[in-house]
């Protein structure tokens, strides 16, 4: 862990504090020059806040659209189809994200298959390309991480003891009652973490910015990359990384606050009782939540283990 993310990091806040000389040369020292320029520029924080935007609104569609998805999988009596439905779901990440790019902006061309059906049923008067542009962008984000969202939820829903369900629907609480009240209370944990995921991987994109949005959506990581490899800016390019990890760190945070889920629960934990009743896991004091957030997210990162288990 430490190998893997504490050292890069550290090393990623020691270069945000360097000198950059003009011509592409950087020296070391200490200076917040860097910071300054980041928080006082209208571009990088107009930018900022569109990168923070977009991530929100990618979240918030793929949660909308996920949760039936998830719920549908996790509730088919047959197996083998969802099993078969649940590879299809899976193999959608094998394909590289500059691929399903590139497909996004055949159909959402001019003379794509969107146009042409909108065309074809009256609600366009001619045929009109959708990228590049604010919500071409935002449909290629759902659509790359609309699988994450599914997944990270199914593995939640698939854990709900359906007996809960049933004593709900005997005691005469209608669907909409019973969903409310009890299966998304229940699985709020899928939910604050599959929301977390696909904030945190439409917060980084850079690859989808550069292909499906215009010149004014451009988001940070693509002013980062190009103050790395075009103006070899490292100690401003670093300043605007650590500014990102500010903010997931804030926008975990205040997901915890709002949801009441614990650091572990985020990075999917089960949060048990023992046998006096007290919860078993617990984190005290500002170091150990801290600590949890920071774990939660490599945790959430990593989910490898909620795909094998999906499987």
């Amino acid at each position: 862990l430490v190998t893997v993310f504490l050292i890069p990091l550290g090393m990623l806040a020691i270069f945000s504090f360097w000198v950059n000389i003009p011509g592409g040369q950087y020296e070391a020292g200490f200076t917040l020059e860097n910071y300054v320029r980041f928080l006082t520029s209208s571009l990088y924080l107009g930018q900022l806040w569109l990168t923070i935007e977009l991530a929100l609104l990618t979240a918030a569609l793929s949660l909308v659209l996920g949760y039936p998805l998830a719920y549908y999988l996790a509730q088919l009596d047959h197996p083998r189809l969802r099993s078969a439905l649940l590879v299809i779901i899976i193999s959608s990440l094998w394909i590289t994200y500059v691929i399903r790019a590139y497909a996004w902006q055949v159909i959402l061309a001019s003379n794509g298959i969107l146009s042409s059906i909108g065309v074809f049923i009256g609600l366009l008067d001619n045929h009109t390309s959708f990228y590049p542009g604010y919500w071409g962008l935002i449909i290629g984000m759902v659509y790359i991480f609309l699988p994450f969202m599914i997944l990270t939820l199914y593995s939640s829903l698939r854990n709900l003891d359906n007996g809960l369900l049933e004593a709900s629907k005997n005691l005469g609480a209608g669907p909409i009652y019973t969903f409310r009240r009890v299966t998304l209370p229940l699985t709020k944990n899928g939910v604050a973490s599959g929301t977390a995921l696909v904030f945190i991987l439409a917060l980084g994109a850079y690859v989808l910015p550069r292909l499906l949005g215009s010149g004014s959506e451009r988001t940070l990581p693509v002013l980062i990359e190009q103050q790395i490899m075009s103006e070899s800016n490292y100690p401003f390019g670093a300043a605007m990384s650590i500014g990102l990890i500010v903010v997931v760190l804030a926008f975990l945070w205040l997901l915890l606050r709002l949801t009441n889920v614990t650091a572990g629960g985020l990075g999917g934990i089960d949060t048990k009782k023992s046998d006096a009743g007290v919860f078993s896991r617990r984190s005290k004091g500002t170091a150990a939540k801290t600590w949890g957030i920071l774990r939660s997210t490599s945790e959430t990162i990593g989910f490898t283990a909620v795909i094998i288990k999906a499987v």
